[in-house]
Order: structure tokens, then sequence, then C-alpha cells
């Protein structure tokens, strides 16, 4: 409970150093003070090895939780954390982002003070060009330069959290009686996700659109497993494939689910879902034609903060050119097919394709894998063409490319 109130302070005091690096300090040594009293009271537990030491081996794979260890035992014995302000900007073009540098900037720097710059550049500028500039202000550790110290801290909160759950559960505990805090969300109920606090970074991110100089910022919609939507879901769509903890063998299953989605709603919408294990989490992504994709895909992979994911996994519709014509990847003359589903998703602008489902999947270790299901829609309903399967990686379309980078600064092959 000290651990997350000292989260929600280190977010409140963002912009003033000092406070910050205190409740930064306090909550990495929270962090650690849980595990030492957990294996001062070992003896508590017959099977506290089995389970501690299964957390344990998964921690130690973990690039945030091993920085902890390192960085508690700076802040105790040598000296503070070396924390940097940086501001992160980022332009994109059309479909990817073509330039982006990091700053060191004061901390008192806020994201509007920052874009107030570019504004005023713009205001003087001839020519308008197009193009979005997306800045990120941030605190980062030299020792953890990749994730942003807030998002780093609630990737430990994740990890303390489970092991005291764990440890009710080792020992025929349901609830605990400890008394809430002020704040009303830091409680003695257990949820390691920490859903009081809003995904993204705690200074949250702003575009600034160089053509016709409008300010916004990301929104997000988490979407969280609900057992009576569920039964609802499986009333309407009927009972979902079965999915493997593999990105890659989860991909056909995925296909699957999205021909379920097409058949009963006439569309199946963009959907990431990211994954370690059997942990899965979705994204709901809407692609405007006008709009970089690279830059929504960035944006979930960043709202994921430190979290270590390993598999994703992007399922949506397209468009298929055919050298036969419209129609021809299904075997229907085109003048039989219906037109498509215009309510969600942008019409044949170019004319003459295809409709198709498609399903990419990529792993942290490397692999590939792109699902391409064409299908038609005719008055007897939907038709299936030949299924593409590719392992090759030749196919994945380079907005994924926030996902890869997200893995190269892990370590993990690009």
């Amino acid at each position: 409970m000290d651990l997350h109130e000292d989260i929600h302070r280190a977010i409140e005091s963002y912009v003033y150093p000092n406070e910050f690096r205190r409740w930064l300090n306090s909550a990495i040594q929270n962090s650690r003070g849980v595990t030492f009293l957990l294996q001062k009271r070992k003896t508590k537990w017959a099977d506290f090895n089995t389970w501690y030491g299964a957390w344990q081996d998964v921690a130690r794979e973990n690039a945030v939780l091993s920085w902890g260890v390192t960085a508690r035992n700076r802040v105790v014995k040598e000296e503070d954390l070396r924390t940097f302000s940086e501001a992160r900007i980022s332009l994109y073009g059309d479909l990817l982002k073509e330039v982006e540098d990091v700053f060191v900037v004061p901390p008192e720097f806020t994201v509007e003070m920052i874009i107030a710059g570019f504004i005023h550049v713009a205001g003087k500028a001839p020519v308008k060009h197009k193009g979005m500039i997306r800045i990120q202000r941030r605190w980062v550790d030299d020792q953890l330069p990749e994730y942003e110290l807030v998002s780093a801290l609630r990737e430990m909160y994740n990890a303390v959290a489970e092991i005291v759950r764990t440890a009710h559960r080792a020992s025929g505990i349901d609830a605990c009686t400890i008394r809430p805090f002020a704040r009303t969300c830091v409680t003695s109920a257990i949820n390691p996700s920490l859903p009081c606090l809003p995904p993204g970074d705690p200074m949250p991110s702003k575009l600034f659109d160089l053509q016709t100089g409008e300010v916004a910022r990301f929104k997000y919609v988490q979407i969280e497993h609900d057992e009576e939507l569920a039964k609802v879901g499986a009333e309407r769509y009927g009972i979902p494939p079965g999915f493997s903890t593999d990105p890659i063998e989860h991909a056909y299953a995925r296909l699957e689910l999205s021909k379920q989605f097409l058949e009963v709603d006439g569309y199946s919408g963009p959907m990431l879902v990211l994954s370690k294990g059997d942990e899965l989490r979705m994204h709901g992504l809407i692609f405007v034609d006008d709009e970089p994709r690279e830059l929504k895909v960035a944006a979930e992979v960043d709202a994921e903060g430190a979290w270590p994911f390993d598999g994703a996994v992007l399922s949506s519709e397209t468009w298929l050119t055919s050298p036969g014509g419209r129609g021809s990847r299904v075997g229907v003359p085109a003048d039989q097919l219906l037109q498509s589903n215009s309510e969600f998703f942008n019409s044949d602008v170019a004319g003459n394709r295809d409709e198709a489902l498609i399903v990419i999947a990529l792993a942290a270790d490397g692999r590939t894998r792109c699902l391409v299901q064409p299908f038609g829609r005719t008055i007897e309903g939907i038709i299936y063409g030949p299924l593409v399967d590719d392992y090759s990686g030749s196919m994945v379309p380079p907005f994924l490319k926030p996902v890869w980078r997200h893995w190269a600064h892990r370590g993990q092959p690009t």
C-alpha cells in the first residue's frame, strides 16, 4: 500500500524534481521492503521455496525488476539515481515515423510549453507542411533509459502485488484487514494492474498537426474481460476458438474469430492483442487514411509502459489487388459481389480490389506469421478464397515497427 501511494505521489510531483526524486526513491525501497519481509518470514510456509522461487525465476528475466534491485542498492548505499528529464519529439508522415530525437530539458518544462514553440514557428512558416509531431516529456534513469520511470514503478508494483497475493493464497487468506489510506484507491485489495492510473505517460503526450495547426492527445479505451458480456458474445458469435499462448500459433485462432465476427456483423474491426504467456491485453484501433498508422501502434505500445509482453497479433480487414480483378480471388464474378461494409472501413478508393481478413503475428524471438484470407459478400453470405499463410516476414507492414523497437530496447531480435 505504501508503494501504491508512492506511485501516485511521484506522478503528482512530476514537474518538481526534488519531490519526484523523493517519491521515486521511496517507491523503490518499499518495493524491495515487501520482498525482504516475505523472505524474513519464510518459515511460516512449508512450500515457500516453491512459489517464491518460481516468482524469483520470472523476476530475474524482467529488465525492470532487475533494475529495481540495483537501484535500491544505489539509493540506500551509494547515491541518488541519475535521472534525466527528457523530451522525445517524433515526426510522422502519412503512414510512418520519419524522424525522432531526444533532448534533455528542464524538469519544469511541460508538454504544453514545448509544443507552444512548434506552434510559434509553424505560425510564421509561409508554407504549411504535412505531418504530425508527437511530443513526450518523461523522466528516465541512466541505467534504464528505454523506460519512463513511473511505468517502471508500475511494473515493479505489478510484480510485488502478484507475490503478495500468492502469499495470501498460500496462507488461506482471502482478504487483508489493513485499513485503507486517505486516498480512496489505496486499500488492502490487491489489483496488480493499478486501474486507478490511466494508461500512457504520466505527463500525457500531445500531437501537433503541422498542416492544420491543431493540437490533440491520445484517448485510450481499456477492454476488460467481463463474464456476463462473454456469455452474450458466445450467444451471438458462437464459442470462440481456443488460443495458444504462442503468438504465432495464436494467429490462426484469431483469424477464425475474425471470421465469426465478419459473418455475424459484416465486419471485423482492427484489434491489436499484446501477450505474455496466457495474459492478453487488447487494444482496439481505428485506422483513418489521413492519420499515420505507426503513430497509433506506437501509442498502444507506450500505453503498456514497462510490461514485458513478448507477443503481438494484429487482426483487421484489408484490400487486395488481384491480376484477375475483383472477384477473382474468391471465384465469383464481380457483378455478383455485394459492396463492402463502409460503416467502419473506408471504401475501395483504388477500385476493382477484393476484400480480405488479415492477421499478423510477431514474437519477441524474431518469428513472424501473416495470414491473409480473401472473402466476398454475396446474397447467400460470405464466401472465402484460398488462404495465404506466410512465415517469411516479407508481408509484415512497416507500421508495426514500434513493436520491434520495444523488443530491441530489451535486447530481443528486431
